[in-house]
């Protein structure tokens, strides 16, 4: 979705992976948004993370392409493609994603080995439609929530694994990169709740 914080989580899943000893390429696939490349560039400088770009307005499977074969001609671990945000009532968009699933095929018929949605946290309920909708239409395999260190405790996230049974994979607490961590069912549920110490 437009405003979850797609860009900066793609920046921060690639310094996660870093310092697991993972080599990443980042992918700016999201030719839509004016800044989109630009701040993804930035990031990926500060990271000294290698980034395939084009300019606004590009086929975003063609970006995506192009980052596989970076990846694959440089020995890399890992790609991770930044996407345009994007409503699930928008038609045209949901095709980008489909076309850029069947692009990245054609190198590996599994690819893109994950699909996860990055969700705002203070959204509510509004989330489980999002994530229904995303996840008929990809298959999507977990999720990541954004925002959760303001005051919303992300409650929606019950109602969404309740339905789909979706894995949260990481949560989004702070503007830096190590603000992203992995999830915890201990610590969301002590958060949910109120028992922080």
């Amino acid at each position: 979705m437009n405003g979850s914080g797609k860009t900066t989580t793609a920046a921060k899943l690639a310094a996660y992976y870093q310092k697991t000893g993972q080599s990443v390429v980042l992918g700016a696939c999201d030719t839509f948004r004016a800044a989109a490349n630009e701040q993804l560039r930035a990031w990926a400088t500060r990271l000294g993370v290698e980034i395939i770009a084009s300019q606004t307005g590009a086929d975003s499977a063609a970006v995506a392409y192009d980052a596989w074969q970076a990846a694959a001609a440089r020995n890399q671990n890992l790609v991770i493609l930044d996407t345009a945000g994007r409503l699930h009532t928008k038609h045209n968009l949901m095709e980008e994603l489909k076309k850029i699933r069947r692009v990245l095929q054609k190198h590996d018929p599994a690819a893109p080995r994950h699909r996860w949605l990055v969700l705002d946290g203070s959204l509510g309920s509004n989330s489980i439609e999002q994530a229904r909708v995303f996840h008929k239409a990809f298959d999507l395999t977990g999720l990541v929530i954004t925002k959760l260190d303001g005051t919303s405790r992300g409650g929606a996230l019950v109602g969404i694994y309740r339905e789909l049974k979706l894995p949260i994979h990481f949560v989004g607490l702070g503007e830096q990169p190590a603000d992203l961590q992995p999830f915890s069912v201990e610590n969301f549920a002590d958060a949910l709740f109120g028992l922080e110490e």
